[in-house]
């Protein structure tokens, strides 16, 4: 068994330690039955995540790339989240070549919690440190006919404030603004109410322009009709 297997195991077995069977249900069932979960919520979960890394440490280089796809590759949700819990405050140490590993994770038991967290948290971070990678790969998910991939490029400035490209923000919410898909349309309209925080004359003028899905719309400019 390596290194990674091992400390999958390990991980796993504090998870399995601290399982909940009936939160585990409730949760599955908030996820649409998409996973199955081993019923540990977000504070107690990060709290035995920081504590097992404490212990145990955290692989560096091609051995934490391969956990991070390991983790993906487990049926609970539980250990996907690891990924978000683990690196989100660790993205100074990494390396420009993780992000194709973001990007992969991205299509990979894709859902709106794990996309949430792999785009603007992860590559939008790493994105922060490396802007010229930022057209490279937001560009190919933007035309991605994964509708996941499409929500990453509009979604991944989430948090940037002042660091908004408005431009490329707003390009990418046309590009996809004839979408059927809810998590499309509601990921643009997350974005635009964000930027509506640092810009809402900008995002009012942008709504205001444009035909947009009303969904987007109404979730745009919600914080500024309150």
């Amino acid at each position: 068994m390596n290194e990674v297997s091992q400390y999958i195991q390990k991980l796993g077995k504090i998870y399995l330690q601290h399982s909940n069977p009936t939160d585990a249900e409730g949760m599955s069932r908030y996820m649409k039955e998409q996973f199955p979960y081993y019923g540990i919520k977000t504070p107690q979960r990060r709290a035995l995540v920081a504590a097992f890394i404490a212990e145990h440490g955290l692989p560096e280089g091609e051995a934490l790339k391969t956990l991070c796809r390991a983790c993906f590759e487990s049926e609970y949700r539980e250990m996907h989240y690891f990924v978000g819990d683990a690196l989100s405050k660790r993205l100074k140490t990494l390396d420009v070549s993780f992000l194709d590993v973001f990007e992969e994770l991205i299509g990979v038991n894709s859902w709106w919690d794990s996309v949430d967290f792999l785009a603007p948290k992860l590559a939008g971070g790493l994105f922060l440190r490396f802007p010229e990678q930022i057209a490279p790969y937001t560009d190919r998910w933007i035309e991605s006919d994964n509708f996941w991939y499409q929500r990453a490029a509009i979604i991944f400035q989430l948090g940037y404030k002042q660091k908004t490209d408005a431009q490329r923000l707003f390009k990418n919410v046309l590009r996809r603004a004839d979408s059927k898909e809810f998590f499309v349309q509601k990921g643009a309209g997350w974005a635009l109410r964000e930027y509506s925080k640092v810009n809402p004359e900008a995002v009012m003028t942008f709504v205001q322009s444009h035909k947009l899905p009303a969904l987007t719309t109404r979730e745009a400019i919600r914080l500024m009709k309150a």
